[in-house]
């Protein structure tokens, strides 16, 4: 019996240690240290007030405040794994509390784990995955204690598992030019290396691998009179303000590009996914342009990994409707002899045959 009690006692200490070394390994409230409120500057210009934390010797800045300083405003919280999806109209990221990898649009990359605080009830990124989920230069400047933003990113801190390849990848470039850029002689890299990343122009986004997924169709499109339609739909919105990462429930007040061709389409009987990059992986690729086209585009000033950036319809005629960051809904004439987005132009998919 005296064994039976000891055998359950000791069964339940190695229970007890267990449960407090692999519960929750990302929660850290008695550990961190407060930081001073910090200035944030975005490309030298001060736009928001950020309060960090400091975790063995790290900064961290809480992800809410940091994605809507970054243009990411609709955020999904999903409390039961403790993942924060994020979106700013382009690209969707997914990142897990304590996870060594996110979601960034369609592909996976390498973080440093973001942490939890159980008394605030939020997450904190590490300044260097914030840098790798946001593509832009996130540093502390210690001297005036504040966060320095450069947007976007001109390189990438390697991540613990990151390799030549896959860094490559993620940026829409190759091994030999990453190489090159850097002057380095062999594939070796190591954690906290800065690999400056290749010219804007020379890193583009090509047609997604699933380039001719279906949408999904709400209601049976009536033939010719579609495209009609559809053009008619956009048109009731022009004049409307852009808002990064503007959701459904904020139109018809307030756009992103991607927003705006969602409801544009789903009004119209289509269902098309919520960013411009995954709205890009459905349909077919076309070069012979028609009415009712996705266009597709980069935007440099924004992106160093010549991701697609941005989408809009064509209306025919050479002309394009869309949600633009300076405008807001409006239309651009003649829009691939247009300086700017003929520069730009990725390509064009056709959503309905």
């Amino acid at each position: 019996m005296k064994l039976k009690v000891k055998s359950l006692y000791l069964l339940l200490s190695i229970s007890l240690v267990f449960s407090t070394l692999f519960s929750n390994p990302f929660t850290v409230d008695a550990e961190f240290k407060q930081v001073p409120t910090a200035g944030v500057y975005v490309n030298g210009k001060i736009v928001d007030g950020i309060n960090p934390i400091q975790y063995n010797g790290e900064y961290y800045v809480p992800i809410i405040y940091i994605s809507k300083i970054l243009g990411y405003n609709h955020i999904i919280f999903e409390e039961d794994t403790k993942t924060y999806q994020l979106t700013d109209g382009s690209t969707m990221i997914r990142v897990t509390m304590g996870g060594t990898k996110a979601k960034r649009g369609d592909g996976y990359i390498n973080i440093k784990p973001p942490l939890w605080t159980e008394v605030e009830k939020t997450g904190y990124l590490p300044l260097s995955s914030a840098s790798v989920l946001f593509n832009a230069d996130i540093t502390f400047q210690k001297s005036d204690g504040s966060i320095r933003i450069t947007t976007p990113a001109n390189y990438h801190l390697v991540q613990k598992g990151d390799t030549l390849w896959r860094i490559a990848k993620a940026y829409h470039t190759n091994v030999e030019l990453l190489r090159a850029v850097n002057d380095m002689t062999s594939n070796t890299i190591y954690i906290g290396q800065k690999l400056r990343l290749p010219p804007k122009d020379q890193a583009q986004e090509r047609e997604p691998e699933k380039e001719h997924q279906e949408p999904k169709i709400t209601k049976p499109p009536s033939g010719a009179n579609w495209a009609d339609n559809l053009i008619t739909e956009a048109k009731k919105y022009i004049g409307a303000k852009y808002k990064f990462g503007a959701t459904l429930s904020e139109a018809p007040e307030l756009f992103d590009c991607s927003s705006y061709t969602q409801l544009v389409f789903l009004n119209n009987g289509v269902e098309i996914p919520r960013v411009s990059r995954d709205q890009a992986s459905i349909g077919s690729t076309v070069s012979n342009l028609q009415k009712g086209d996705l266009m597709f585009f980069t935007t440099p000033e924004m992106y160093s990994d010549g991701r697609v950036g941005h989408v809009g319809i064509y209306m025919g005629n050479g002309n394009m409707i869309h949600a633009s960051t300076s405008k807001g809904v409006t239309i651009t004439e003649n829009v691939l002899q247009n300086p700017y987005w003929s520069k730009n132009y990725l390509f064009s998919k056709r959503v309905i045959q």
